[in-house]
């Protein structure tokens, strides 16, 4: 199982989901800005259509004054042809009264269509202003994208390579830490091994001396010990008045077999040994001394 530092180079070497996020945003950006000018362009189109029809509206209304004016100069032409008469004044005020209508209504859409053509060039002015504005600042923060993609990758960058560079620490650590306790353990065994033997020497040799020391010390019970002590004649326990063979052998028992012996024993512990009493012992021990 990859460990949290293993994971974090995993995520911090793989650079497609920050790419992925900047196209993405650019993307929306780009979209918004395409939007935002077919409106514009939708509504140029609505203006173009309202002016168009505006020029439709005004050639139709020509075209009625004209038909009008037909009709007015067939009705006094009908009239003049029931009734005798002289129709050319009427025919003239009729024109004048048509040419004056005409002018008027041309007049009027001519005002207004220039009114029109005006709001519709200043609106137009004024969305290719914001179109290049807003192109403007739509490049200005593209740019601006696309240098913090830069540093970003070039930040994620660096982190992956600082990762892999603790995680290749850490993996040395790791592999040094295991031959040191290997080795440590290596040691150890043979420590123990080297410590088992001495304790097994250890346990010979000391049974050994037990089993030497058991076979010197004379057993109760018997005549003769199994090893008899040397002692030098001239520090033996003969020179003692009152101390025979069997009170030598008894004291002996008791491991005291020289003069020194007993001036080191003590009154209680030769009293002891030979079943006397401690003033017949401390005579015995102020004679060695003496």
């Amino acid at each position: 199982m990859p460990s949290r530092v293993e994971l974090a180079v995993e995520m911090s070497q793989s650079e497609s989901p920050i790419r992925t996020m900047f196209d993405v945003q650019r993307t929306a950006i780009k979209q918004s800005q395409q939007l935002f000018e077919q409106g514009l362009a939708a509504q140029r189109n609505v203006d173009a259509m309202a002016l168009t029809g505006l020029e439709g509206q005004a050639s139709l209304q020509r075209q009625q004054l004209e038909f009008a004016q037909a009709a007015s100069h067939g009705y006094v032409s009908a009239a003049a042809a029931l009734l005798p008469s002289d129709d050319t004044e009427a025919h003239r005020a009729i024109d004048e009264t048509f040419d004056q209508l005409k002018a008027t209504h041309a007049e009027f859409y001519d005002a207004l269509e220039r009114d029109l053509e005006r709001d519709l060039n200043a609106a137009t002015g004024l969305a290719e202003d914001v179109e290049t504005a807003l192109d403007e600042q739509t490049e200005q923060f593209l740019e601006l994208t696309a240098s913090i993609e830069e540093q970003t990758v070039e930040n994620v960058d660096e982190f992956s390579s600082r990762l892999d560079e603790q995680l290749e620490r850490t993996r040395e650590l790791q592999t040094r830490l295991a031959d040191q306790l290997e080795r440590q353990t290596d040691d150890i065994e043979a420590l123990l091994e080297q410590q088992a033997d001495q304790i097994e020497t250890f346990q010979q040799q000391l049974a050994e001396q037990t089993e030497t020391g058991l076979q010197q010390i004379p057993v109760q019970g018997r005549d003769e010990p199994h090893t008899k002590i040397e002692t030098d004649p001239e520090h033996t326990l003969e020179a003692i008045e009152g101390i025979d063979a069997d009170v030598r052998e008894e004291l002996a028992d008791a491991g005291i077999a020289t003069i020194d012996d007993l001036t080191r024993a003590g009154a209680d512990a030769v009293a002891e040994a030979t079943d006397i009493s401690e003033d017949r012992a401390t005579e015995w021990i102020e004679q060695a001394e003496a």
